[in-house]
């Protein structure tokens, strides 16, 4: 198992356990140093804090957002930010309401295919997390209008399907500069997924900070080439499982080798932007 994962999820937002609960498996699968990586929501990192330090290992604050380009949904891994930054905390909370908005939308055009799932089944769900497509895939599961979580993003959910509603547009330059400005860096999240390697080095100019190299979906082929990109533009190198519990069959927490020494070059930067927003 890897010493590092910076990347994974908890029911907070679409995986399946709680935080402490994925704390104690990171703890329990040797990891020492790990991020929560919650999609548009802070709101698992005081418990996984608490198990972290009960534990013994680190964690660095973490959040998954999403910004759109050239059309499409861009994850940025956010790291390292103070979490009580106001400017972050209330631009979280307009990312998660624009997910509720979403589903709203997603369950409109699911009635007009015939399929009545109201927003209370999908929020009880999510037991409080953000509300994400797989809430409402799984409702769909557990009504028996598919047979497979697949099945209803293949059908119904998925980009092509017929109630797919894009998120709610965010500029990359807002995303970057509030973490920025909470004390935080930005790096792009599995590039192998997003067929896009070619607008990589115009992120880097509009404020990305780094590349997530390391992946459960980057083969070596694909690592050896976000290592160059990172090395070429000056670019942060990470890695994570991406590890959402049940969600991600075959994905373990601690899967994804990654080397040590991306740790030293993440905190120097990290010491910089506290040390610019303690002088700002």
């Amino acid at each position: 198992m890897a010493r590092i994962d910076l990347h994974m999820h908890s029911n907070a937002s679409d995986g399946s356990f709680a935080p402490d609960e994925v704390a104690r498996m990171a703890a329990g699968n040797g990891v020492e140093v790990f991020s929560l990586t919650d999609h548009d929501t802070l709101d698992g990192l005081p418990a996984a804090a608490a198990c972290a330090t009960r534990f013994g290992i680190r964690l660095i604050t973490g959040v998954e957002l999403s910004v759109s380009e050239e059309g499409m949904d861009v994850h940025l891994l956010a790291y390292g930010f103070d979490e009580s930054d106001p400017s972050l905390a209330a631009a979280v909370r307009r990312y998660r309401e624009g997910r509720r908005e979403r589903a709203r939308k997603i369950l409109s055009r699911l009635k007009g295919l015939g399929i009545r799932i109201s927003l209370e089944e999908v929020e009880e769900i999510a037991s409080g997390g953000a509300l994400g497509r797989p809430h409402v895939a799984e409702a769909l599961l557990r009504a028996g209008h598919v047979e497979s979580f697949n099945e209803a993003f293949q059908r119904y959910l998925g980009h092509h399907g017929p109630a797919y509603v894009p998120k709610p547009k965010v500029a990359l330059e807002e995303a970057t500069s509030i973490v920025r400005e909470a004390g935080g860096i930005t790096i792009l999240a599995h590039p192998g997924t997003l067929n896009r390697d070619h607008l990589i080095p115009a992120w880097a100019r509009r404020g990305l900070d780094g590349i997530e190299v390391w992946h459960s979906k980057h083969d070596a082929a694909a690592i050896e080439r976000y290592r160059g990109y990172a090395l070429l533009h000056g670019l942060l190198m990470t890695g994570g499982s991406d590890y959402h519990g049940e969600r991600t069959p075959g994905v373990v927490i601690g899967s994804v080798p990654m080397p040590d020494e991306i740790l030293p070059p993440l905190d120097a930067e990290l010491r910089a932007r506290r040390l610019a927003r303690s002088r700002s």
